[in-house]
C-alpha cells in the first residue's frame, strides 16, 4: 500500500510526485515509456515568468502567484532559447500579424527528467514501460493494475493521480466525465529539424485551412540552427479521414522554399494528443484527481500547456495535504480558482475560431473585424471587450 499512485510523469505528474514526497508521501508512478522524458511532442515554447505576471497575475486573470512561482523554479537550467517576437502568417503570404512576447524554448525532456531524478532521491517509486489497464476501490482504497509486457503488476494506494494525458485512461476507468467532445481534442505531429537559417529569436505560426484545419503550424527554434517544427488538426476530421501525416507534409513543402530550404529532420516525427476543451467538467472522484492534460488544462486557443500542467500538479499537491490534514480545500474548486479564466477566456475565442478557422476568406474577415490589437489580445487569452460577445456567439459552435 502506498500514499498515493500517479498515472503518466509528464510536467504536472512529475512536479506532483516530487511535492508530494517532499511532504512525506509515499508516492509510486506509473509511466508507459522506459524513460518519462523520451518522445517528447511539443513546441517546448512558454513564457517567462516575467510576462506571466504581465499578462495573467498583474491582470487578475491568473489570481494566484505562489503556484506558478513554484512551477517556474524547475525551469532554471533548461532553457535553449529566448523568442521576444512571433510572427503569423495566413496561407502562403506574408506576416499576418505579430505578437511581441517574451518567452523561452526549453528542453523539455531535460526538465522532466531532473524533476523524475529528483523526485527518486526523494524516495518516489518509478515503474517505467507499464501500461495502466485498470482499477477498483477496495477497503476504502485502490487496487490498480498495470501490465509491463507480460506481466500484470498489482498496487494499492489510498489515492490516484492521473497524469496521463487526454483522453485520460484514468478518466476512463473511474467514470469520470470530461464533457469533451471531438472538436475538444486536436492531434499533433512535431518532428525536430537542423541547419534553419532563420531568426532564432522569432516563433513562426502558420494559419491556413489547407494542412491545418481547425489548428496551426509552428516553427520554433531551439537555437544553434534547429527548431521544432509542427501543425495540429482537430480530431473530428482525422475521424472523418483527414491525415494528419499528409497534411504535415503539404505544410513542410509550402513553407520549405522561404524557412526550410537545407534544414535536415534530425528524428522521426511523432504525434500526440491536446486537449483543447478546457478544463474538463470532473476533475475529481473519490480517490482520485486528475492533473495537466488530463484535467484539460492547456490553454485552447494557443495549445500552451506546459506551465499549465506544472501549476496543477502543484494545486492538487496542496489539496492532497489537505485532504489529510482537514479536508478544507477542494482540488476542483482550487484549480478553477487559479487557472480557470484564462483557459476558459482561450476556451471561449476557441469557439469563436471555430466559425471562421476552416475558410481563409472568414479568417481574414474576422480578423478585419477585431482588429490587430485587440487579435493579438485574443492569440494570448487577455481578456478583452469581446469576450462576452464570444461567450454569447460560442453556444453555436
Amino acid at each position: 500500500m502506498v500514499s498515493v499512485a500517479v498515472i503518466g510523469s509528464g510536467p504536472g505528474g512529475a512536479l506532483f510526485s516530487l511535492l508530494a514526497a517532499k511532504l512525506g508521501f509515499d508516492v509510486l508512478v506509473v509511466e508507459r515509456k522506459f524513460k518519462p522524458s523520451s518522445n517528447i511532442v511539443c513546441g517546448e515554447f512558454l513564457l517567462t515568468p516575467e510576462e506571466t505576471r504581465r499578462l495573467y497575475i498583474d491582470s487578475g486573470i491568473i489570481p494566484d502567484i505562489r503556484y506558478v512561482d513554484e512551477s517556474y523554479r524547475y525551469i532554471d537550467g533548461v532553457v535553449e532559447n529566448k523568442i521576444s517576437l512571433i510572427e503569423i502568417y495566413l496561407d502562403g503570404g506574408r506576416v499576418f500579424l505579430d505578437i511581441k512576447l517574451n518567452g523561452y524554448v526549453i528542453r523539455k525532456d531535460l526538465m522532466i527528467q531532473k524533476i523524475v531524478d529528483e523526485a527518486e532521491r526523494n524516495g518516489v517509486k518509478l515503474v517505467n514501460s507499464a501500461f495502466f489497464m485498470d482499477a477498483r476501490c477496495r477497503d476504502g482504497g485502490v487496487l490498480l493494475k498495470a501490465r509491463r509486457g507480460c506481466s500484470d503488476l498489482i498496487f494499492e494506494a489510498n489515492y490516484v493521480v492521473g497524469a496521463d494525458s487526454n483522453p485520460s485512461r484514468v478518466a476512463q476507468v473511474f467514470g469520470i466525465d470530461s464533457g469533451y467532445g471531438d472538436r475538444d481534442i486536436a492531434l499533433c505531429i512535431n518532428q525536430r529539424f537542423s541547419n534553419l537559417k532563420v531568426d532564432e529569436c522569432k516563433v513562426y505560426v502558420f494559419i491556413s485551412p489547407r494542412y491545418a484545419p481547425g489548428g496551426f503550424g509552428w516553427i520554433i527554434p531551439k537555437g544553434g540552427g534547429r527548431a521544432n517544427v509542427g501543425l495540429g488538426v482537430r480530431m473530428h476530421l482525422v475521424k472523418k479521414g483527414l491525415r494528419i501525416v499528409d497534411c504535415f507534409r503539404k505544410f513542410i513543402s509550402d513553407v520549405e522554399p522561404t524557412f526550410l530550404r537545407g534544414a535536415k529532420p534530425i528524428e522521426s516525427f511523432h504525434l500526440k494528443t491536446v486537449p483543447v476543451g478546457g478544463i474538463v467538467k470532473n476533475v475529481e472522484e473519490r480517490n482520485v484527481m486528475l492533473v495537466g492534460d488530463a484535467a484539460g488544462t492547456c490553454e485552447p486557443i494557443n495549445g500552451a500547456g506546459i506551465v499549465n500542467a506544472m501549476i496543477s500538479g502543484c494545486i492538487a499537491r496542496s489539496c492532497l495535504k489537505s485532504i489529510v490534514d482537514d479536508g478544507l480545500l477542494s482540488y476542483g474548486v482550487e484549480l478553477r480558482r487559479v487557472l480557470g479564466r484564462v483557459v476558459e477566456n482561450g476556451l471561449l475565442y476557441r469557439k469563436i475560431g471555430d466559425l471562421l478557422m476552416y475558410d481563409e476568406k472568414l479568417i481574414r474577415l474576422g480578423a478585419l473585424f477585431l482588429g490587430k490589437k485587440v487579435l493579438r489580445k485574443v492569440l494570448k487569452a487577455e481578456k478583452t471587450p469581446h469576450l462576452l460577445l464570444a461567450s454569447i456567439l460560442s453556444r453555436l459552435a
